[in-house]
């Protein structure tokens, strides 16, 4: 019995060090290194230039969010649009990522009697009669008027285009979008990605966490985009986006900022600071705090 009790005790010990030692795979270890430029009382000053250290990583833009505050005002870095004024009481919070067409979107899934209901093609809170998935826990199901198709072996970058034949008109049933991993006692999303078509309009899906930046669980967060941009409603509303006073300029795409590459920030017709301001850089990857050193 003795034997017996050491042995569950040691099982038990390892199994808890799993769980607090968990390491989320979101993220990135690369660290932004930001050089201040000196502005004027100009509208279209350069800001900041960017760079990684070395050793770093390809980063996709659509995961990526790059915000400065300057004057106690905040705003996006992006490629073209951004957000306007996130609520963050909602039991769903969206922002539009750097690249201007991919929307990350948590969840709030705590209730056990209601389901939390997302429209995706605006980007908020929906409603039991107008949604395009609801969610609840783990329950995730989509909306009667939503065909849908699981792309297992496409990333979310990857995804462009979809054959109209592989899409299912099935949505009776909860999404079968995780595994339970038992050693380490979390709910991971499977790899992969979701094509919705939703009102003649495709959209590709990618579920990131059922975990918060508290490590709270039930808050599911999801990256979105259209596969046609500018047929996106949320887009095309100034009362969601507008454009972006805080522009990215880079020598590559808008896809993926490469490791050795270096981008410039500068002002679009806006006077976000001037030669005395102060400017604070927050950026995330996979919604992730990214470690950042400010060059003297």
């Amino acid at each position: 019995m003795v034997a017996t009790a050491l042995v569950a005790t040691i099982v038990l010990a390892a199994w808890t060090y799993l769980v607090v030692s968990y390491d989320s795979p979101l993220g990135t270890d690369n660290v932004v290194v930001v050089e201040r430029s000196s502005t004027s009382n100009g509208s279209n000053d350069v800001l900041a230039t960017l760079s990684f250290q070395d050793g770093a990583e390809d980063l996709d833009w659509a995961s990526m969010l790059i915000e400065i505050e300057a004057n106690e005002q905040l705003y996006t870095c992006s490629f073209g649009s951004q957000s306007i004024d996130v609520d963050e009481s909602g039991k769903v919070i969206s922002r539009l990522s750097s690249d201007g067409v991919t929307f990350s979107t948590t969840i709030d899934a705590t209730s056990e009697d209601e389901f939390t209901h997302l429209s995706i093609p605006m980007q908020q809170e929906g409603n039991e009669s107008e949604f395009t998935l609801r969610a609840s826990k783990t329950d995730i199901f989509l909306s009667d008027d939503v065909q849908w198709a699981y792309l297992s072996e496409k990333t979310f970058q990857e995804v462009n285009s979809v054959n109209q034949s592989e899409m299912s008109n099935e949505t009776s049933d909860r999404l079968e979008w995780y595994t339970y991993d038992l050693a380490a006692h979390r709910i991971t999303p499977n790899e992969g990605t979701y094509v919705l078509l939703q009102d003649d309009v495709y959209y590709k899906v990618q579920f990131l966490s059922y975990y918060n930046d508290k490590d709270e669980s039930r808050y599911i967060s999801i990256l979105s985009s259209a596969l046609t941009p500018e047929k996106h409603p949320a887009l095309q509303d100034p009362t969601l986006v507008i454009p972006s006073p805080c522009i990215i300029e880079t020598s590559g795409n808008s896809t993926v900022w490469t490791a050795a590459e270096t981008i410039l920030l500068y002002e679009q017709d806006v006077d976000i600071c001037g030669p005395e301001c102060k400017i604070t850089f927050n950026i995330t990857y996979e919604m992730v705090d990214v470690k950042t050193e400010n060059m003297i």
